[in-house]
């Protein structure tokens, strides 16, 4: 069988796992038969970390036990939900290939990163390396980044001074990605007969109150420009309240998205956050604010060792070297970023991720096996 031949029975046998924040230990399974003769061999070490039943992170270790330089690799097994599975053109976890495609929800968003990552740690680790890898495959990632924050908390970033995150970006190298925050705003009120306002408390007005407080208090946030992240965004994309029309609402909440920068950071978000919640609402209401979960941005140079060293693996594979940009979106990469860390999130992969018909170009996956196997050789 060639590599070609099987990095797709890799992806394909992936991608036919339905792991929507579940059954990611099927997947790390299917990672370790297909590295059994190196484990076997003791050419790869191996780790299983319980998140939950079934939900395993794997992480994987070759080269220099002893060495100072380690590359971390990250790659997550968890997919979103397929949403109406009749809109699809082929079902979401067939794993259909047509075309030079291969169609599935996960194709992109990105089993097809972790499986091209897999099968160049597999050519590695018969390579005698002055360094060492580190491969983490997590779960969770797409409902809060749940395993790489439990690896995280357990150490497994400490060592690392590169991290390679296998996530899709058209070809794009980034060195960066915009921090996280998600909160929820809830009014507390009063019930009473939509004729008679004045013996209730309008929990929805309260709401108001609170949105117009918070978006003034964080615009001076979001008018700062950070010099590789840009701008920090917050927008309010969820309002729920009342019951009926002519009852006044008792409770009402919101929730809130914030991207933060390095200079517009998430404690400068938090504090603007508490202030808006201590605006003046309506007699009778009151506002308690839950902030739901943070994670930092993360922003290396974008010159840095490892994107360097990922362009020239792209022109040794005879493609054109990648744009450097950044992520508005979130992955893995800030739970193990720390200062000093060189940071490359590239993967195969387009803009099809969480759409419908989400799929693959499989000569992208072919190309990322090439770059894969150049960098771990050569970091």
């Amino acid at each position: 069988m060639t590599e070609e031949e099987q990095v797709v029975d890799l992806l394909s046998a992936m991608v036919k796992i339905p792991s929507v924040a579940a059954k990611e230990g099927q997947v790390a399974d299917l990672i370790e038969t297909f590295l059994a003769p190196e484990l076997k061999a003791g050419l790869i070490k191996r780790e299983r970390i319980s998140y939950a039943p079934g939900r395993d992170n794997l992480v994987l270790t070759i080269g220099n036990p002893n060495a100072q330089r380690w590359l971390g690799v990250d790659g997550h097994m968890d997919v979103v939900d397929p949403g109406n599975v009749n809109k699809w053109q082929f079902p979401p976890f067939s794993a259909h290939v047509e075309d030079g495609k291969l169609y599935g929800r996960g194709a992109t968003d990105m089993k097809s990163g972790l499986a091209a990552a897999v099968v160049a740690f597999k050519r590695a680790a018969h390579e005698k390396l002055d360094h060492g890898i580190q491969l983490m495959a997590t779960v969770g990632e797409e409902v809060d980044n749940d395993g790489a924050r439990q690896l995280s908390a357990a150490g497994y970033g400490d060592r690392l001074t590169g991290l390679l995150v296998a996530e899709p970006g058209n070809s794009n190298v980034d060195a960066a990605e915009r921090g996280i925050i998600d909160y929820t705003l809830t009014a507390h009120g009063k019930a009473a007969h939509s004729s008679r306002p004045d013996l209730g408390a309008n929990a929805i007005h309260g709401l108001f109150a609170f949105a117009n407080a918070a978006l003034t208090a964080t615009a001076p946030l979001q008018a700062k420009e950070d010099p590789i992240l840009g701008h920090a965004t917050h927008n309010i994309d969820i309002i729920h309240g009342g019951n009926q029309i002519n009852s006044i609402p008792e409770s009402a909440y919101l929730r809130g998205n914030i991207r933060t920068t390095m200079i517009a950071d998430n404690d400068a978000f938090i504090a603007a956050l508490k202030q808006a919640a201590k605006t003046t609402v309506p007699k009778g209401v009151r506002l308690s604010l839950s902030i739901d979960s943070v994670l930092g941005a993360a922003a290396a140079s974008p010159d840095n060792d490892l994107i360097q060293l990922v362009q020239t693996a792209r022109q040794r594979a005879g493609l054109n070297r990648g744009q450097v940009a950044y992520r508005t979106g979130i992955t893995d990469a800030a739970l193990f970023y720390h200062d000093g860390l060189d940071l490359a999130i590239y993967g195969p992969g387009n803009e099809t991720s969480h759409e419908t018909d989400e799929y693959v170009t499989l000569k992208d996956v072919f190309d990322s096996v090439k770059v894969f196997k150049d960098v771990f050789m050569n970091y």
